[in-house]
């Protein structure tokens, strides 16, 4: 069995949050917001906006309470660990000139730790 939704064409639920929390904290730079309701009112009324819905099977749909709690203290140190190795591997690759430079984006999911990469070799 191959990798599910590698090649998808729809836009990946993890960009999608990771929109919804950029908004919702630019919006609520002043420290207000801390209640989740908040967060989740914010949340429906985004989706809704941006014409998205919440629907679909249980591994699609959003938990805008656990999310919540994601707005309200955000934890960067595990990303920052995993794309630190990452970069490393590749400063690694450039100074000893072996291996292929990773030509590509991945997006990385906080939440689950799973990633998805596109590449940029400019084909479709």
């Amino acid at each position: 069995e191959g990798v599910k939704g590698r090649w998808d064409k729809v836009v990946p639920r993890t960009l999608i949050l990771q929109r919804l929390l950029m908004d919702y904290w630019g919006q609520n730079k002043n420290g207000q917001g801390k209640q989740k309701k908040v967060f989740v009112d914010f949340a429906n009324d985004w989706l809704s906006s941006n014409k998205l819905s919440n629907d679909g099977d249980s591994s699609e749909s959003l938990d805008l309470v656990q999310l919540a709690n994601i707005a309200q203290h955000p934890e960067v140190s595990p990303v920052c660990a995993v794309l630190g190795g990452m970069l490393g591997n590749e400063v690694i690759k450039a100074l000893t000139g072996k291996g292929e430079p990773a030509n590509n984006i991945m997006l990385f999911n906080g939440l689950d730790g799973g990633c998805r990469i596109f590449s940029l070799n400019g084909e479709n």
